[in-house]
């Protein structure tokens, strides 16, 4: 059977972060699945509308709404409200991510509050909001996209890399909550797409530092998802899809 024939009772998924990049091919993979998405974004408004202008066009159905998960708890609740108009929703993928560096003397509060309100509490009120909606007798999944440094942490990204090992806390401590009605489970890319501002960085370190010697491709980010929305029995794990990088 095919990974992305099977879609789960409830056929909406939420996906923050939806509109570009590895967001974007997540929601075309839930499409794929027979899904109807919510495509949440910041300030992407172009890029999503384009993006449900394209997925209605094929037949498919989606709707688009901003938020500012910097306000992490009313940013949850438009998001949910949203999603009324298509359905109770049994997906939920918290991509949006904040992905800054700064070394420790150039560290302010706002910098660690946007990197908190957006990596972090985000998705707790949004796993709040969906535990809320979720129908008697239904089911459901929630994955956050984290990150490999969540399990090794470097000297680099010291606050994204904190709130990404507490979202990974986050997400086993909710798969227990939340069991046996939703399962939360964690997937932690590697060098899957390169920051904008530096696009041959994932080479480099495809050299230097991925057993793999290669990058990926966010295909392989929404073959882990398909996985792990294909399973009955999984809640907990955090999937590494970063070529052995994090060894």
């Amino acid at each position: 059977m095919n990974q992305e024939s099977a879609p789960p009772p409830s056929t909406v998924a939420v996906v923050t972060g939806g509109a570009r990049r590895v967001g974007r091919e997540i929601v075309h993979s839930l499409v794929r699945r027979g899904l109807s998405v919510v495509i949440h974004h910041g300030t992407s408004s172009v890029e999503a509308s384009v993006l449900v202008q394209q997925i209605r066009s094929q037949g498919g159905t989606a709707v688009a709404v901003a938020a500012d998960l910097r306000d992490p708890r009313n940013a949850a609740a438009k998001v949910f409200e949203a999603a009324v108009e298509l359905g109770p929703v049994s997906v939920l993928v918290n991509c949006a991510a904040v992905f800054q560096d700064r070394a420790l003397p150039w560290i302010d509060q706002y910098h660690c509050n946007v990197h908190l309100n957006v990596n972090l509490l985000a998705p707790v009120f949004l796993a709040q909001q969906f535990a809320r909606q979720l129908g008697e007798g239904e089911y459901g999944h929630i994955i956050n996209i984290l990150d490999w440094r969540a399990q090794r942490p470097g000297p680099d990204h010291l606050i994204y890399t904190a709130t990404k090992a507490a979202l990974a806390s986050v997400t086993k401590s909710l798969a227990q909550q939340l069991a046996p009605k939703i399962l939360v489970n964690g997937i932690a890319p590697g060098a899957i797409l390169p920051p904008e501002d530096r696009l041959n960085w994932h080479q480099q370190r495809a050299i230097q530092s991925i057993p793999l010697q290669r990058t990926g491709s966010p295909q392989d980010v929404c073959d882990a998802i398909n996985f792990l929305l294909n399973s009955r029995f999984i809640t907990g794990e955090i999937i590494n899809v970063s070529g052995g990088e994090e060894l």
